[in-house]
């Protein structure tokens, strides 16, 4: 079986660097291409290199949008009107899109929600397992409480 094609937008970040690194370090993954905002100082650099990893043949572009034909999935840590711009264009691409970018508002997440009807849309703004641990909580201690408890 081939490598899951994987595509980040981001690729500089602090986070975009932390998945670089890594699916170079995760059997069956490659990264096969890498975006950044236009004009900043990694564009052109290899995203292995930027990321601290070593070089993986792999140059950081400007244009997100070109990622999507070329990989299996795309993980993105950008800004909200960026995403909801990325989301459309997975859809077109019937690309795999894992987001992790926070801020969206109801209206964007609409976008997500359309996007996902055409392909395969993971959302999650806060990706920190003991936030996701704390949140589970709180929904669960919130329906053992019935509508007559006030904090």
């Amino acid at each position: 079986m081939a490598d899951l094609r994987i595509g980040v937008v981001g690729a500089a970040g602090r986070m975009g660097s932390t998945v670089v690194r890594q699916v170079t370090m995760t059997d069956g993954c490659v990264v096969a291409a890498a975006s950044e905002i236009p004009g900043s100082d990694a564009i052109g650099r290899d995203a292995g290199e930027v990321a601290g990893c070593g070089a993986l043949g792999v140059k950081i572009v400007d244009d997100a949008a070109s990622l999507f034909d070329k990989v299996d999935a795309v993980i993105e840590f950008s800004i909200p009107a960026a995403t909801t711009a990325h989301v459309a264009r997975a859809a077109e691409a019937g690309c795999i899109h894992i987001i992790g970018t926070t801020g969206l508002s109801p209206e964007q997440e609409a976008v997500l929600k359309t996007a996902g009807e055409k392909t395969t849309v993971v959302y999650a703004p806060n990706m920190s397992l003991a936030v996701n641990i704390l949140l589970a909580l709180t929904r669960r201690v919130a329906a053992m409480l019935d509508d007559d408890f006030d904090i």
